[in-house]
């Protein structure tokens, strides 16, 4: 039975991710993030290679948002496994929700409102992703510590797989701007969103920053699993006592 637990002490409405976005936040991301669906089948791809074998693993997702990203491991023959997907915002995971129960996941999905640091302890995690969270948090100091936080929920060896915006190259913005062009979004939408994308999104500098920062928040070197234009996915895991 899938189990609710909302962190009083947050705030569930955030910026920029609330009802009317999360109602159509899914067909955005297919327009916005070229081959959406493909990656997130890679996700599960790495996630159920690298726990081959394990009847009964669970899985963590921080920033579940719609709940998309869980659909595919359906196709993974992984029934066994459990899921425990967060998000600071209950629009989205409303969506989530239905969605999940729609799929036949919801019974064996643990629902938490809040951030990471929010959630009740309870044993290490065999996996963790963390799609499209880590640009959206301010600063690298923050950013560590959320790292830092996926580590310590994890046993060690788990694997993560992670994806995020790496690089702002205008030249690679302006493919990204003149797809939606492409797509039908007005000009005037496209002008809003520039402006919103230069003001609130920061990628990481590079993969060799990301590398850095997964290292010293305590994960090996990353390999690339994905990449659509500027939004890049890896797959790390957890150092054991051996890899110090």
């Amino acid at each position: 039975m899938a189990h609710d637990h909302s962190a009083h002490s947050v705030h569930h409405i955030v910026p920029g991710f609330g009802a009317d976005r999360a109602a159509h936040y899914d067909a955005q991301a297919a327009l916005s993030l070229a081959g959406v669906q493909a990656m997130y089948e890679l996700v599960a791809s790495a996630m159920t290679s690298r726990l081959d074998g394990q009847q009964d693993a669970s899985l963590l997702a921080v920033g579940l948002g719609t709940g998309m990203e869980l659909v595919p491991y359906l196709r993974f023959d992984v029934p066994g496994w459990r899921f425990t997907g967060i998000d600071p915002s209950a629009a989205m995971l409303d969506v989530a929700r239905k969605r999940l129960e729609t799929e036949g996941l919801l019974s064996r999905t643990h629902i938490h409102v809040g951030e990471l640091k929010s959630l009740p302890e309870g044993p290490p995690f065999d996996g963790a992703q963390m799609m499209g969270i880590l640009h959206h948090v301010e600063g690298d100091a923050a950013r560590l510590e959320l790292l830092r936080e996926v580590a310590r929920r994890l046993k060690p060896g788990a694997p993560l797989v992670i994806g995020c915006r790496v690089g702002k190259d205008p030249v690679l913005t302006d493919v990204e701007f003149r797809r939606l062009r492409a797509h039908g979004i007005p000009k005037e939408e496209l002008d809003h969103r520039r402006k919103l994308f230069d003001a609130k999104v920061t990628p990481i500098e590079s993969d060799a920053a990301l590398a850095g920062m997964l290292e010293q928040a305590g994960f090996t070197t990353p390999k690339p699993l994905f990449v659509s234009l500027q939004f890049k996915v890896f797959l790390t895991q957890s150092r054991t006592a051996s890899q110090g």
